[in-house]
């Protein structure tokens, strides 16, 4: 076979052709058309990926189908290699063996920046500062209006709920997919009303882009420069499901876009909250986390979680962070006659209410670890409770997360600090 550049376009677009015909459209756009041809010398076919990030979840996750796209395509079996572009050297100076590879940048623990802002909360007890995180819960629960209440706040500086101050107000950037531009601006004026604040001058930016798809390169880099432009104190994305198009079953898919928002949330200090929708079978009494819908790298991702719950006709909230107390139950009522308009208010809190029992997998793994004489490994666990091996490593990994249960060199054993029975939080 020829080794030609028009040979090597050739072949590549009929590898491109079957596996468009393999996997769906957003899948295709977001792994396969990023890479790029290299060489090809009749056996070695050699690709350049963007990113070492990429490359890693690429493939864990597609490596094998593009094996096998390549072999449909040319007839015969083909080596792959993925590499990285290597930057050029300035003035086109120097050559491969002439770099040094540099050390990465390390300082003294004591020698960290001290923060000039020691500030714990971005609105107090419900979203901590410059978090990341999800509003989640069930559809028609209200989820929109209370993410619509945290950005007139912030935007404001005045309490959420007229009940929990903002400590650290600033604009707000929203992408709302799902509400026609009418029903957006109703709900804003209304909020705006209600905190008593002009709506005209209210910092409550609207992104008006028909389609933002973050698991593509372009949107991102779109996103970021306009958090440079209007450097928000809050980022509302509503909802998760149409900001991408990957499968959020895939736990490395879903891996990407968040380190993605991460990412984003580090360079440019906002806080950043994703709208995401429980799962349909999710049981009223079952942990909020293991609740939302798709990967669990979800719950294991966030900083603050707002969880909104609709049982026998009430919608109740109840909120837990990575670095601070969980808060809650309160219950919200949506008031539809009030003369100002459409809106969230608190009608009840109870704190002191019992905090939600465990779910039946972490209170049966803590009972296992609490009557061991020695810590047990996952395969003795799974052996016991005769559960899949994912599950019990999910479970596992939210415990750990959770300060309850910690791990040794031999397996898992109950934290020192731990009393059972415990209410679960991040």
């Amino acid at each position: 076979m020829s080794t030609g550049n028009q040979d090597v376009g050739d072949l590549w677009n009929r590898i491109l052709a079957v596996i468009a015909q393999k996997v769906q459209p957003g899948c295709f756009d977001t792994w396969f058309q990023p890479l790029r041809t290299r060489s090809f010398n009749g056996s070695v076919l050699q690709l350049t990926v963007p990113t070492k990030t990429f490359r890693e979840v690429f493939v864990e996750n597609y490596l094998d189908l593009l094996r096998e796209a390549a072999v449909e395509a040319a007839g015969t079996g083909i080596e792959l290699r993925l590499a990285i572009p290597e930057p050029e050297p300035p003035n086109g100076e120097g050559c491969e063996n002439d770099r040094k590879v540099q050390p990465l940048p390390v300082v003294r623990a004591s020698e960290l920046e001290t923060p000039a802002c020691q500030q714990s909360w971005l609105i107090e007890r419900l979203w901590t500062h410059q978090a990341v995180g999800i509003i989640g819960g069930s559809p028609k629960s209200g989820k929109t209006w209370l993410a619509l209440e945290m950005a007139v706040s912030v935007a404001s500086g005045s309490p959420c709920f007229g009940t929990f101050p903002v400590f650290s107000p600033g604009p707000v950037l929203l992408y709302a997919a799902e509400d026609s531009a009418a029903t957006l601006r109703s709900r804003v004026e209304t909020l705006a009303r209600l905190h008593k604040v002009n709506f005209d001058r209210l910092d409550v930016h609207i992104i008006t882009v028909d389609s933002l798809r973050l698991d593509r390169r372009d949107h991102q880099d779109r996103l970021e420069s306009t958090l440079h432009a209007y450097k928000p104190a809050l980022l509302l994305l509503d909802p998760l499901v149409r900001v991408h198009a990957i499968d959020e079953n895939v736990a490395g898919q879903v891996a990407a876009l968040l380190g993605y928002l991460r990412s984003l949330q580090r360079k440019n200090g906002t806080a950043i909250a994703v709208i995401h929708h429980f799962r349909k079978n999710a049981s009223p009494a079952g942990a909020a986390g293991n609740s939302l819908r798709g990967s669990g790298d979800l719950y294991a991702w966030l900083d603050s979680f707002l969880y909104l719950r609709m049982h026998q006709g009430q919608r109740t909230l109840s909120v837990e962070h990575r670095s601070a107390p969980a808060f809650g139950p309160i219950t919200l009522e949506l008031v539809q006659s009030d003369p100002i308009g459409p809106h969230l208010k608190v009608t009840a809190a109870n704190e002191a209410q019992p905090a939600p029992p465990l779910d039946a997998l972490k209170s049966r793994i803590l009972e296992l670890l609490s009557t061991a004489s020695e810590p047990l490994t996952v395969d003795a666990l799974r052996s016991r409770l005769q559960v899949r091996n994912q599950r019990v490593v999910a479970t596992l990994r939210d415990l750990v997360e959770q300060g309850t249960v910690h791990r040794q060199a031999r397996g898992f054993a109950i934290s020192p600090q731990t009393n059972l029975p415990v209410q679960m939080s991040l």
